[in-house]
């Protein structure tokens, strides 16, 4: 299955960047970790002897390897455990040189003893305050943190601070879409500027792995997979402060209470650690659109590492609004679908009555073919609760992004269209502004279940997906697949 195909390149080039990593420099382990609750609970001290720059660097070279681990894993499955996340936010991560959590050893024994993690007690009675436990402690390191980075403010509060691959290593940005109960990774930065974006330093990405991949029991009761979610619910608060202090101070409440906003203005107060108003950050900023500002700034600065570096179908700022290595009757393709991209419903009519996760094959008359992911990004008033979704949702504020390969592991619906005729499919999805008017556009151009080619159709995604990433492949769940 595509969804559990997570592959992993093992190569002498590897196992000899494993070895310079990690015994490189000499360090030696005076005791042996134990595999009692607290040595499972804390990954920093039970392996406390492995050198922390390592460890980081080793997982930030593999980024979407280890997103993927959980992305896709068994964790990020079901709605449940998907509601605590945007549709879309990118990823980024913090510069190890940077990180005082590495380069500050006595920082670094002080807080570890507070980034412990939840779940490995699984008794029911006492999920409430073990809860509270964890939750204490991972705002006080919060508190903590925010008062050690203050004293090196302003050197670490700046653009720089963000890792660059080394100037070659595309994991460095990554792209997140969340499918409804379901969660796909990409590298770079693909669609338009998310509301969101995290920027995860070491702490952040190796608790984020621990909890959702180590110490993760997919036949854990529920006492475990409720402290393992509500955790990770912290953990995306953290990347987004951490984001937030790379904005003027006297913004970042603002933009913190536009995330949060109804009920998780309440839950900002009563679960989260304050967020840090008093650092200040070095960037300089032109227009009061700071969060884009930033983010425009960060592509340009990463252009040369950002595997969707010009992504011509959501983020296009010219007449060309396709992909120049592509042939030429893609690049028509291309700049239609272009036209459906970063507007709210209320431009794109037919995205109302879209799933999350569409998959569109365009072929020519020349029995070539290409593949595209129509993915819905829902609006949402706030992520910050794992029930009540529905009430949440803004639909007025979903938006399209459209992903020129294979995004999702659960396809919801296939669309069909001879690239003559791609033009119309774009204009009718545009102006569909009926359930009557969009069922049109399901029975010219849409793949039903009952459709007499349906497992044609389908098999074909997947040898394309062979043919472009043939280490990635794998055959596509259907039990999502909706009969529109």
């Amino acid at each position: 299955m595509f969804k559990r195909h997570i592959t992993f390149k093992l190569d002498k080039k590897l196992r000899q960047r494993i070895e310079a990593l990690f015994f490189k420099n000499d360090w030696t382990v005076n005791k042996l970790p134990g595999y009692t609750y607290e040595h499972r609970a804390n990954p920093f001290i039970t392996f406390a002897n492995i050198p922390a720059q390592a460890r980081y660097q080793f997982m930030l070279e593999h980024a979407e390897y280890f997103t993927r681990t959980f992305i896709r894993g068994p964790v990020c499955r079901g709605q449940i455990a998907t509601d605590v996340i945007h549709d879309h936010f990118w990823v980024m991560f913090q510069d190890p040189e940077r990180d005082l959590f590495i380069t500050d050893k006595k920082y670094h024994n002080q807080v570890a003893p507070l980034l412990g993690l939840p779940g490995q007690n699984d008794d029911l009675l006492k999920t409430g305050n073990n809860w509270d436990k964890y939750k204490a402690k991972r705002n006080q390191y919060h508190l903590n943190r925010n008062e050690h980075y203050r004293e090196f403010a302003p050197n670490w509060v700046t653009r720089t601070s963000i890792w660059d691959g080394e100037g070659e290593n595309q994991n460095a940005l990554l792209t997140v879409f969340r499918n409804f109960d379901s969660a796909s990774v990409q590298k770079g930065f693909i669609g338009d500027i998310p509301e969101t974006i995290w920027w995860m330093d070491y702490p952040l990405f190796e608790r984020t792995y621990y909890e959702l991949v180590v110490n993760f029991d997919v036949f854990g009761n529920l006492a475990h997979q409720l402290q393992t979610r509500m955790y990770f619910d912290l953990i995306r608060n953290g990347a987004e402060y951490n984001f937030l202090r790379l904005l003027p101070r006297d913004k970042r409440q603002e933009i913190l209470n536009e995330w949060y906003s109804g009920l998780g203005k309440l839950k900002t107060h009563i679960t989260y650690a304050p967020l840090d108003i008093e650092t200040p950050t070095v960037e300089k900023y032109e227009t009061e659109s700071v969060k884009d500002e930033l983010a425009r700034n960060i592509l340009q600065d990463l252009a040369d590492i950002n595997a969707m570096e010009k992504d011509s179908l959501n983020r296009c700022e010219t007449k060309q609004c396709y992909r120049h290595d592509q042939a030429e009757w893609i690049h028509n393709v291309d700049a239609q679908l272009a036209e459906l991209t970063s507007k709210k419903a209320e431009f794109i009519s037919g995205l109302n009555f879209l799933p999350e996760m569409t998959f569109l094959r365009v072929s020519n008359n020349e029995g070539q073919r290409t593949m595209y992911s129509i993915i819905r990004n829902r609006a949402h008033t706030n992520v910050a609760f794992i029930f009540g979704e529905s009430l949440r949702h803004q639909p007025e504020n979903d938006t399209l992004t459209i992903y020129p390969s294979i995004a999702g592991s659960y396809p919801n619906f296939i669309f069909d269209v001879p690239a003559s005729q791609i033009s119309e499919f774009s204009h009718q999805l545009k102006s569909a502004n009926t359930h009557k008017r969009f069922e049109n556009i399901v029975l010219q151009w849409g793949i039903r279940r009952t459709h007499p080619q349906f497992w044609e159709k389908l098999h074909d995604f997947t040898a394309w997906q062979k043919e472009q990433q043939p280490l990635e492949a794998g055959i596509f769940d259907i039990n999502r697949y909706e009969n529109l």
